[in-house]
């Protein structure tokens, strides 16, 4: 049990750390005020929980002001936008209060960072809109969000600082939680990182690592308290406890289920065959090869990488292999599957980019030899090149020069890989670049500037120049010889820091250089000497008990060859070598993948002619379509005989059948026709008005089905109201029939074929047509005003008629015949 005085202590820290954030000053108890000190402390928490609990209120709070404010100036538009984002983040505390989104530790200190960065935002705000008051002046909406700022930046405002208090306790909390977790839940988050960045998150679930944490941050929380107090040792041994035994559960379960197993394969197999499909078309575009070719040349290399047992040889890697040497030189071949691996391993291991390489893959090729063999020839004789001048080389660099080599020089040194590596070495020992040197060796065969330079160097320095040996050298192609004869007349930096400019510049023309590249060369030099002096004499020690044990020289090298290649193949990080293993892991689903492809292809390019087919089926179709449109449109000019053609058989099927419609359309307009005399029969007394406005008529139950054909036939009835209008317009233009003519101004005309005259009849004069024993016995009536006795005219023909157009028109049933009465 704690003694009372760490009892106080605790209760102190805790009493002071909430304190600070409820900004109040509480003192500190000594021993004897132990109760009074748990009391205050239960205070204390038991108001920092009813803000807590509050936190909806001042999520909701913000809400109101942010409605309160308008948006009519940038003031009150930055206002708005600082309200919001404090009533966003009150609202994310919420939620990880009711369980809806756990807050993490990192969103939690996200959480009070922009909360405090709200603050001085609102700073900023106060002041534009304390600067406008005093110059223009505020609207009232803006009067009111300056004092909601005031409010809050005063301290008078309890929502800011409780919500400040909130946001601070909870991360307490979970600094507490994540500390009790320790090094399990940092395990945990680890292993969930490097899944993801292997490219494995999906193992993440059939691991259960999700539910590992989640079930270790569960009794975190509880033997914390919420997040109030620190775990003990015990505490934190449940934790790692918990997860452990979810972990293993998940594993277990998910592990051994058949059908975890086989969605785990079956995804993998999915994302093989993808892989695959890309890096075969990729390769068939990049070595302009068929796709079958490329699978075939794919199937190569990945037998290649699994017969390699190298987890850094790799298909990918020897497919880019591949295609770099290929677009170097401009072909597309298979090369040596030994020198792939090689160039696959140095970039792999070593990084040496394929750019890197163009040398050794040069002399490889060149040479026909074995790119590792050249490799470790060069390695063996730069080192011990170096060795011999006291220098340490980094060989990696000194392999990257090969490429920086000129043709004419590489053929001159006849493609030996250990005499370039030889002179490469030497020259660099001596602080020069290869170029240079070159450049060196072709000023001295120029003899007569070279000599004339020499005797003016040896007049300004009175001292002796002689470059005989070294112009015998260039002469020769030899670069290591011409580095060394002018390192040795050009002589040491502190003989040339001991020349006045002129005789340096004097000096360095003769030597092929100007001051500042011979300066350069000097200095480089001396700081290489310096700086290898150890490390060389521990190589030189080396080379001498090699020679001590009988090896030749050529022996030796090949052995510093060997061991720098060595060097070379394992400088990949543990996290390389595991990323590699896992895409080795994954090329067994590749390499299954191939062979499923190649079956394929052959499926897809039986299709691909097909679906041309359909095409060109379709094209007359496409074709006589355009060639109606332009007959259509006058354009005959543009069009082709075939478009003609079989553009004119479409128009001539289309008139043809719009044809047909018009007919069935003036058809139903005469029907429609018939509708209108109905009516005009009907609408003739009272009771028919009675019926008509009922809707209980006859020719209101005919237009009611018109008007339903109408809807349905809509094009069919235009036409047919076009020829109604028609014919109705005729009628009125001549306004009469057979012998018969109204007068507007008057009654009736009617001529008379017996009489030969005209009757002229009056306005008020009635009109009765009938058989002539009829009209005779009205005549006989006597009286001053013409009568015609009216005679019930025979229907029956017509309505015989109207039958037969109705059945020869069928889209004129649903209006039905009905007796004209």
């Amino acid at each position: 049990m704690a003694s009372p005085l760490d009892q106080i202590q605790k209760l102190n820290k805790e009493i002071q750390d909430l304190s600070k954030q409820l900004g109040k000053d509480i003192k500190i108890f000594d021993v004897n005020d132990l109760k009074t000190a748990e009391q205050v402390l239960k205070g204390l928490r038991a108001e920092i929980r009813d803000i807590q609990s509050d936190i909806g209120s001042i999520a909701s709070a913000f809400k109101t002001v942010v409605d309160e404010i308008s948006k009519s100036s940038k003031g009150l538009a930055d206002t708005k936008k600082s309200f919001n984002s404090l009533s966003g983040l009150a609202q994310k505390l919420k939620n990880d209060q009711e369980g809806i989104s756990k807050l993490n530790k990192k969103d939690l200190q996200s959480i009070n960072a922009k909360i405090k960065a709200e603050r001085e935002n609102l700073v900023t705000t106060r002041d534009v809109l304390k600067n406008k008051k005093s110059t223009v002046g505020l609207t009232k909406e803006e009067e009111q969000a300056l004092t909601e700022i005031n409010s809050i930046l005063t301290g008078n405002d309890g929502l800011y600082k409780n919500l400040l208090i909130t946001a601070k306790s909870r991360l307490d909390q979970e600094e507490k939680i994540n500390e009790a977790m320790g090094l399990g839940g940092a395990l945990i988050g680890g292993l969930k990182k490097g899944l993801d960045k292997l490219g494995l998150g999906g193992l993440v679930d059939q691991l259960g690592i999700d539910d590992a944490e989640e079930a270790m941050s569960k009794v975190a929380d509880k033997v914390t308290k919420g997040g109030t107090e620190t775990a003990t040792f015990g505490g934190k041994v449940q934790i790692l406890k918990a997860g452990i035994g979810s972990l293993g559960k998940s594993m277990i379960k998910n592990l051994t289920d058949p059908l975890a197993l086989s969605k785990l394969l079956f995804d993998e197999v999915i994302a093989a065959l993808q892989a695959s499909d890309k890096a075969t078309g990729e390769l068939a575009k990049g070595m302009n090869m068929s796709y079958n070719e490329a699978s075939s040349m794919r199937n190569e290399l990945q037998s290649v990488s699994n017969l390699s047992g190298d987890i850094l040889i790799t298909t990918k890697g020897l497919q880019e292999s591949l295609m770099a040497v290929n677009a170097e030189l401009g072909t597309n071949v298979m090369l040596n599957s030994e020198n792939l691996k090689t160039y696959t391993k140095l970039r792999e291991a070593a990084g040496l980019t394929m750019e890197d390489q163009k040398g050794i893959v040069a002399l490889t090729n060149a040479t026909k030899g074995n790119a590792e063999d050249i490799t470790k020839e060069f390695l063996g004789a730069a080192r011990a090149t170096a060795t011999n001048n006291k220098a340490v080389l980094n060989e990696k660099t000194l392999l990257k020069d090969i490429s920086n080599i000129s043709a004419a020089t590489t053929l001159s040194f006849g493609k030996d890989a250990g005499l370039i590596g030889q002179t490469v070495a030497k020259v660099k020992a001596l602080g020069m670049e290869m170029s240079k040197v070159d450049d060196i060796a072709g000023s001295l065969l120029d003899f007569e500037s070279s000599i004339e330079n020499e005797l003016q160097a040896e007049l300004m320095l009175g001292k002796d120049i002689n470059l005989e040996k070294a112009r015998q050298a260039a002469l020769n192609n030899d670069l290591a010889t011409v580095a060394s004869e002018i390192a040795k007349q050009a002589g040491s930096a502190a003989e040339f820091t001991n020349m006045n400019r002129i005789r340096q510049d004097a000096l360095a023309k003769a030597v092929g250089m100007n001051r500042e590249e011979l300066a350069k060369m000097l200095f480089v030099q001396e700081q290489i000497g310096n700086v290898s002096e150890e490390e060389a004499n521990l190589r030189e020690q080396r080379i001498n008990k090699l020679q001590a044990e009988g090896l030749s020289n050529e022996q030796i090298k090949k052995k510093l060859g060997e061991e720098s290649f060595e060097d070379l193949k394992n400088q990949a990080s543990v996290q390389e070598k595991l990323n590699k293993s896992v895409e080795k892991l994954r090329e067994v689903f590749i390499s299954l993948a191939g062979p499923v492809m190649q079956l394929v292809s052959p499926i897809i390019d039986l299709l691909i002619p097909a679906l041309a087919g359909i095409s060109f089926i379709l094209e007359p179709v496409f074709t006589a379509f355009r060639g109606m449109s332009e007959i259509l449109t006058g354009s005959f000019d543009t069009l082709s005989g075939w478009e003609m053609v079989l553009g004119g058989i479409l128009t001539v099927i289309t008139g043809i059948t719009v044809a047909t419609k018009i007919q069935a359309g003036i058809t139903a307009g005469i029907a429609a026709m018939n509708a209108v005399i109905a009516l005009q029969k009907k609408l003739q007394s009272k009771e028919d008005l009675k019926l008509l406005a009922l809707g209980k008529s006859k020719i209101i139950q005919l237009a009611a089905q018109a008007a339903l054909w109408a809807l349905s036939n809509p094009f069919k009835a235009l036409l047919g109201l076009a020829a109604a209008a028609t014919v109705g317009a005729v009628a009125m233009n001549y306004s009469k029939v057979g012998d018969l003519k109204i007068d507007p101004n008057g009654g009736p005309i009617v001529s008379s074929p017996n009489e030969g005259g005209i009757f002229q009849g009056t306005k008020n004069d009635e009109l009765r047509m009938g058989p002539t024993r009829a009209l005779d016995m009205a005549t006989q009536g006597g009286g001053s005003q013409t009568q015609v006795v009216q005679s019930v005219t025979d229907m029956s023909t017509t309505n015989k008629l109207l039958a037969q157009l109705v059945k020869k028109t069928p889209e004129m049933a649903p209006l039905g015949l009905y007796e004209i009465q």
